[in-house]
């Protein structure tokens, strides 16, 4: 019996909570397909979003994009990229390259970070439009300003070379550091070997150590061989910072 109650005490708090998950669901699904009904292209693209995923409604490919054309023809920025990529794979809608790449870049230029993280990617590749040097740094330090991580990578990656941009080895930690706190796991790892080297001042061990750590938690091969050789030149104390930091990083992103 007390093992019972035991366990009906731990239960019903969770059973409270789903219920109240399921009550607010319909609640949540008519707010937003009213709202989208009125014209609101913030909820039209939630309400996109929700027949995409299937989670809360049934998932249902055609009305998602109904849903998220009607958002996009109203220029909201979300929809207009998520339609540009249907446009570009012709997937829910005929195969358009042109169209797909207004729509993506009318998305960037209202400050979209993933679309002008494509508008880089397209330029610096040279695909669909003439490759432009100019063009793609625009796009991709925009994209880093906005908080793209793979962003933010790229732009630290040309201030540690010195390639397209003067070489700034402060900017480009800064970047890593805004790149790998969002984890983005490449930019961890450099991050690592940026305080590893002492690139911008004295080695910090310590924090290196954090860096290869969390990336070698997600199995990056050079994370793991960095953090076997720094451990060899570390103190216990330093060893104990390292592994603390790290797990307060992991705990607090849910890693």
């Amino acid at each position: 019996m007390t093992i019972y109650k035991s366990f009906l005490a731990v239960l019903f708090p969770i059973l409270i909570v789903i219920i109240a998950v399921l009550f607010a669901q319909p609640e949540i699904e008519g707010a937003t397909k009213a709202a989208a009904r009125g014209g609101d292209s913030v909820a039209q693209y939630e309400l996109a979003h929700l027949y995409f995923e299937g989670d809360v409604l049934l998932r249902d490919f055609d009305k998602a994009v109904y849903w998220v054309t009607k958002a996009a023809d109203q220029g909201e920025p979300n929809a207009q990229n998520v339609l540009g990529i249907l446009y570009l794979r012709g997937e829910g809608v005929p195969q358009d390259d042109a169209k797909g790449l207004a729509l993506i870049r009318a998305s960037a230029e209202q400050d979209h970070a993933p679309a002008q993280a494509f508008m880089a990617y397209i330029y610096g590749k040279g695909i669909g439009v003439p490759q432009d040097g100019v063009r793609f740094l625009k796009w991709v330090q925009k994209a880093a300003a906005n908080g793209d991580p793979a962003s933010q990578f790229n732009v630290a990656i040309l201030y540690l070379t010195g390639n397209m941009l003067d070489k700034d080895v402060a900017k480009a930690r800064s970047l890593l550091l805004q790149s790998a706190d969002q984890g983005l796991v490449e930019a961890q790892v450099t991050l690592g070997e940026v305080y590893a080297r002492g690139l911008d001042g004295e080695p910090n061990l310590v924090a290196a150590c954090k860096w290869f750590a969390i990336a070698g938690t997600q199995g990056h091969p050079r994370a793991n061989a960095d953090l076997v050789q720094i451990t060899k030149v570390m103190t216990s104390e330093q060893l104990d910072q390292a592994a603390d930091q790290a797990n307060k990083w992991l705990d607090t992103h849910d890693k």
